[in-house]
């Protein structure tokens, strides 16, 4: 399960914003995103027909003693089982191929950016956050996309479709399901907020072990040199108990969340059996709704569990793609101009009155005026700091100048 600190949790606006721009880069696949949800959708139909069949073999079937309903029903389920089936793999198939079809684009489309990008970009951002970005943060959506994102909306057709199907079957017992519904809500809240603190630990503690363990093993000569095994061993024994800590204590919020939601299902079930009993002793309804319901139970928490474990998956996509949509609205430095022209293929490279400055108001170039003539040669030579190599790369136009003018060939580059 994903962790997300503060820092990378999206406000209401932000994720609108987030989610807008990725349907717009999501252009091209939205035929075969839609494709996927019309599947999700029949997949969610057939998988709650199943308990629907079953009610209609009871009823009609086996209550009534009629053989040619029961075999009906029978057909029936194996071949919503049958549908089920491949529906499920095409749904797999297509969303995925819409989200790794949109992850290749933004790979390249990311990567293209960064490669118009000044020198003064590359100043400013380090590289490994940069390949962090490409790497990690894409790799953040992948999880989503592979099966986050066909659980999420499966979940949410779920627990929807099987609301209005319950409520159909019957209001009665779908009030009493109802009854536990709230505590497993609540319940999914306070395990999301909980686990993501836990893991949120893990993932600090999981940092400082393996430090503990790097300089462990990188420092070793230093370590045995001083005779410093013995700290050493301490350390690293209080790194690795404080990563058991904070594993044992996701485990204990695991266990108290998954076990409260297998007791309400079972309560519920209970509840179902034994206040359905009644109804069809009333003739209220009959003993096929009752199965029915208790088949239908599981289609109505299961999804509100997943959905609590996934709320975390889909907060660290979107802080990705956040990171990610960052660079793209960075605009370069040393960009083209729309009506460029070509330069002549010799000419003289004129420095004219250029300054230039890294860092506002803390100039590295002052005025400096130099001409380079056609087959010259020039060597700059001064001490480091100088602006050597700065004037070189005005003069490759890999930065454009605070002030002044560089030319080549006669044209202001």
């Amino acid at each position: 399960m994903n962790a997300v600190s503060k820092d990378d949790m999206l406000d209401r606006d932000t994720a609108k914003k987030v989610i807008r721009r990725s349907w717009d880069l999501a252009l091209p696949y939205r035929r075969t995103t839609r494709a996927a949800l019309v599947l999700a959708t029949f997949w969610t139909a057939t998988t709650l027909a199943g308990p629907v069949i079953v009610k209609f073999g009871i009823d009609e079937g086996l209550v009534k003693k009629n053989g040619h309903s029961l075999n009906v029903a029978v057909a029936a389920y194996i071949a919503t089982t049958i549908a089920a089936y491949f529906i499920a793999r095409l749904q797999f198939v297509y969303i995925n191929r819409a989200g790794e079809g949109f992850l290749r684009d933004l790979r390249v489309r990311v990567f293209d950016h960064l490669q118009r990008q000044g020198l003064s970009f590359f100043d400013r951002e380090k590289t490994g956050v940069l390949v962090s970005r490409m790497t990690a943060d894409i790799e953040s959506m992948g999880e989503l996309i592979q099966w986050g994102l066909l659980q999420f909306v499966s979940a949410g057709l779920m627990v929807l479709m099987a609301l209005v199907l319950l409520f159909i079957l019957s209001w009665e017992l779908t009030l009493l399901a109802m009854v536990v519904f709230p505590i497993i809500v609540l319940a999914s809240i306070r395990f999301q907020r909980d686990s993501n603190i836990a893991y949120l630990a893990v993932r600090e503690r999981i940092g400082n072990n393996l430090s503990a363990l790097q300089e462990g093993i990188s420092g070793v000569r230093v370590i045995q040199a001083f005779a410093r095994e013995d700290e050493q061993s301490r350390r690293f024994h209080e790194t690795n108990e404080a990563l058991f800590t904070s594993h044992m204590d996701s485990i204990k919020i695991s266990m108290w969340y998954f076990g409260l939601v297998e007791f309400c299902g079972i309560l519920a079930t209970a509840s179902m059996i034994g206040v359905g009993g009644w109804l069809v002793h009333r003739g209220s309804v009959s003993v096929g709704v009752v199965t029915a319901f208790v088949l239908l139970l599981g289609s109505l928490f299961d999804p509100v569990q997943q959905l609590s474990q996934l709320y975390n998956t889909v907060q660290s996509s979107g802080a990705a793609l956040q990171k990610l949509f960052g660079i793209l609205d960075t605009h370069p430095e040393v960009s083209e101009i729309a009506d460029a022209v070509e330069l002549p293929t010799v000419g003289e490279v004129v420095v004219s009155d250029v300054s230039f400055e890294y860092v506002p108001s803390r100039p590295v170039l002052n005025n400096v005026t130099i001409t380079v003539g056609i087959g010259e040669r020039l060597a700059l030579v001064g001490p480091t700091g100088a602006g050597k190599s700065t004037l070189a790369k005005l003069m490759s136009r890999l930065y454009d100048p605070s002030s002044g003018t560089v030319s080549f060939g006669g044209i202001d580059l």
